[in-house]
């Protein structure tokens, strides 16, 4: 479906297509076990990805977001670390310029997260996201800008559902949160082409 969605416009447009690599840091990613009481938290930390744009007003992308992270828990039957995570995002970003001359810009974006578990057979879980950002595209030249963005990513968890599940033993964690919110600050250059 992202590929319909972008095939169209990205061939229009290949004179304004720009590239950002980007490097973050995202906190937040919170949620309780609903059969302990368990609060289960994703460690914030370093972040990164890359974002293909398109477009001459406002802009189309797509973003794709990687935090390697580690689940760990703090309540009555466990606490400490559970296993590594990691954190994957795939959205399709529109951006909205406010000025021309600051870059400045805000933000919607649709997407998925992917959290891949990094323990004994534990199944990989993909849940649609939503996001809001804003920042700034600041141009330094007309093929290089910088950027500087900060963005929410809400993502959609079933309630009263389990997740991290394998064949043999169950789930993992059975949550009954409705929302995972993280948030991300980010910088990187922006290449147009």
């Amino acid at each position: 479906m992202l590929a319909l969605l972008i095939s169209q416009p990205l061939a229009a447009s290949a004179n304004d297509l720009r590239i950002t690599p980007y490097l973050g840091y995202r906190v937040g990613g919170e949620f309780k076990d609903f059969t302990t009481g368990t609060r289960l938290k994703l460690d914030e930390g370093d972040s990164y990805g890359l974002i293909v744009g398109w477009g001459e007003e406002d802009i189309y992308e797509v973003l794709y977001s990687q935090q390697p992270s580690k689940l760990n828990a703090s309540g009555p039957v466990s606490s400490g670390s559970l296993f590594d995570v990691n954190v994957t995002n795939i959205m399709f970003h529109s951006k909205n310029v406010l000025d021309r001359e600051s870059g400045g810009f805000v933000s919607g974006m649709v997407g998925i997260t992917h959290f891949d578990p990094d323990f004994g057979g534990l199944s990989t879980d993909t849940r649609f996201a939503l996001g809001a950002g804003g920042g700034f595209d600041y141009p330094i030249n007309n093929r290089l800008s910088l950027r500087l963005e900060g963005r929410a990513i809400a993502t959609f968890m079933d309630s009263n559902s389990g997740i991290f599940c394998s064949s043999s033993s169950g789930c993992a964690i059975y949550t009954n949160s409705s929302v995972l919110w993280q948030f991300e600050a980010v910088t990187g250059f922006t290449f147009k082409f």
